[in-house]
């Protein structure tokens, strides 16, 4: 009797230690989710589509009661719609100060879907998405293709970039990856925590795999680093490496043109300090422009290039176009509003 009772008090001991951990685990649960700012919609949606595109947009930014804002934000109610598409570039075409400037263009409608290490082969994935899952079809189609979307290409993508009955996508890093823009264990880690486990569950999953993330990172070297990004523009291109890229534009064309109510594609490309000091060797206009040449679409795609008026113009300062120190050459505020995006925008009013 008095050994069945010890077994009883003791039971009622853990189930009551099992409900206040519970409870504490709950708490830090609910502080980790507050903190960050996620919602279950937001982690759903990225989980979802950063199957087909690599990546999304930055979750920290994303508006986490609009989950679209991983992939594009909307401007603008006029007739005309255009998507604009690119890299980082791209991305600065959804500033508050370009979406104020965009929003006074009243003939258009903008969807803006820049995002951070996009290259063609995630545009082109991107493309597909936008028309066939938010019904976007636009008549103008601007992608900015930057210089560093060759060695995206070739370093980060290859051999990521799959067909798959004949349309493109870009799967995500492996679940072993830390390279930049791998997205698993922070998703993963998520979905855990707003699943219907307990919560004392869910609090051991987050902190097994915080330390097996810890752990892996102290001995991974990244592949695709500056270096490597760079690489092509400093050092050339093998033919088999050219090629490549060119396909990957082409099919890039293709997607674009799938639907009949495109009426042109342009495309923008830009120097980087590297090409005005004559650093690199390579610029990717080059390569846009034979693609274009090769294409069945050629006559509705244009090419706009800021390299001749930058190189032929001795009055230009280069301190004035490029964020200091910045090895991506990203533009300057300035130099974004006042020269490179009503340009862009200008070549729109040349076709309305």
């Amino acid at each position: 009797m008095f050994m069945k009772n010890n077994i009883t008090l003791l039971i009622s001991i853990l189930i009551v230690g099992i409900f206040f951990l519970e409870i504490f685990a709950w708490k830090q649960i609910r502080k980790l989710i507050e903190r960050n700012g996620y919602t279950k919609k937001l982690i759903l949606f990225y989980d979802h589509y950063y199957k087909d595109l690599h990546h999304l947009g930055r979750l920290n930014e994303a508006n986490a009661q609009n989950p679209t804002s991983l992939i594009f934000d909307k401007v603008g109610d006029g007739q005309s719609k255009v998507i604009i598409q690119g890299d980082s570039w791209a991305e600065q075409f959804r500033s508050s100060a370009s979406k104020k400037f965009l929003s006074s263009q009243k003939n258009f409608s903008f969807v803006l879907a820049g995002t951070g290490s996009y290259s063609p082969s995630i545009m082109t994935s991107q493309l597909y998405l936008l028309r066939n899952d938010f019904n976007f079809n636009p008549e103008f189609l601007i992608a900015i293709i930057d210089q560093t979307d060759i060695g995206d290409e070739l370093c980060r993508y290859r051999f990521l970039r799959k067909n798959i009955n004949g349309r493109i996508i870009v799967e995500p890093e492996p679940r072993n990856s830390f390279e930049p823009n791998a997205s698993f264990h922070v998703i993963n880690n998520f979905k855990m925590l707003f699943s219907d486990h307990y919560s004392i569950f869910k609090a051991a999953y987050y902190l097994r795999n915080k330390i097996i993330y810890r752990n892996n990172l102290k001995h991974y070297k990244v592949k695709c680093g500056r270096n490597q990004i760079l690489k092509p523009l400093e050092h050339g291109l093998e033919n088999d490496e050219k090629r490549y890229f060119i396909k990957i534009l082409n099919d890039y064309f293709n997607e674009a043109f799938a639907s009949y109510d495109l009426k042109e594609l342009i495309i923008v490309t830009h120097p980087h300090k590297g090409h005005l000091l004559n650093n690199y060797i390579i610029d990717i206009e080059s390569l846009i422009t034979q693609a274009k040449n090769e294409s069945i679409h050629q006559n509705d795609i244009k090419i706009l290039s800021f390299s001749k008026f930058l190189k032929n113009n001795d009055k230009i300062n280069i301190n004035n176009i490029f964020i200091e120190n910045d090895a991506y050459s990203h533009l300057k505020e300035e130099y974004f509003l006042m020269k490179f995006l009503p340009e862009v925008i200008g070549q729109l009013q040349n076709n309305n």
